[in-house]
């Protein structure tokens, strides 16, 4: 037997946030057979019983009524424009993700709870992975996964002859306190240049903080590729189904099954 607390366990498959199951619990809605749930008390349920080790059972909770069954894996690309939000909600009122999944067939709640996997600041845009089962990408978002991200990005001024050869030698990170930053010109101009910069750590501005260390002004940052899966002629806003994408990639998702059926 295996034991969770209900926002855990509900989390795990995909169903819903934690902050969101606490609020059902609290709102009385969400039940364990016709008993509402305690958010502190741990509720258990049998181990996998399949071979595999990837099929796992989620105690038989019903909101108002309705069985909760878990949603079958997804990963989604999508092409996030310039200026929308990566979060739930924006106290500023700006367009958030979430918005664009609207009127598609992945806003139905059978999907789930849909999420991003990392972030694209709101001045970045470009590809961004969304998934209903975060925990299998742990190791692929984490830097020391080093799973490289390649980015085009417009500065300015164009780039000096003093940097040419750091950036070209992969070592325009290091004074800035990064490592593995590879950088190849892609178009020059007179007064700005255009870079292809690809990362293996991914941190927090990692690219914004490099060209700032060097004194240059970023005009634009278009995410590009992320591990095997790539923008190629998306439109901005637009989103697609990537699946399949990610299982020829050889992730592993763990397949959740209810105790109960409706």
């Amino acid at each position: 037997m295996i034991s969770h607390t209900p926002e855990r366990w509900l989390s795990k498959a995909g169903l819903a946030s934690r902050r969101e199951v606490l609020e059902w619990i609290d709102q009385g809605r969400l039940t364990l057979g016709a008993n509402p749930v305690r958010a502190d008390r741990p509720v258990a349920a049998p181990s996998s019983p399949s071979d595999s080790g990837q099929i796992r059972l989620i105690p038989p909770f019903r909101l108002d009524g309705v069985p909760l069954v878990p949603p079958p894996p997804l990963l989604l690309k999508f092409n996030k424009p310039r200026g929308v939000v990566v979060t739930l909600s924006d106290p500023e009122g700006r367009p958030l993700a979430h918005d664009f999944l609207r009127d598609t067939p992945w806003s139905e709640p059978s999907w789930g709870r849909i999420r991003p996997l990392g972030r694209l600041d709101a001045a970045s845009a470009g590809l961004l992975l969304l998934t209903n089962y975060p925990e299998p990408w742990n190791g692929f978002l984490a830097p020391e996964g080093e799973v490289r991200r390649q980015y085009r990005v417009k500065v300015r001024p164009a780039l000096r002859a003093r940097d040419r050869e750091a950036f070209l030698s992969g070592n325009a990170g290091k004074g800035a306190g990064y490592e593995n930053v590879k950088v190849e010109i892609e178009r020059e101009s007179p007064k700005s240049t255009w870079l292809l910069f690809t990362l293996v750590e991914g941190k927090n501005r990692e690219i914004r903080n490099v060209l700032s260390y060097h004194g240059y002004e970023v005009l634009h940052l278009i995410r590009l590729a992320f591990g095997p899966f790539h923008l190629g002629e998306m439109k901005p806003g637009e989103i697609v189904c990537a699946t399949s994408e990610a299982e020829k990639a050889g992730i592993v998702w763990e397949k959740w099954e209810s105790l109960v059926h409706p």
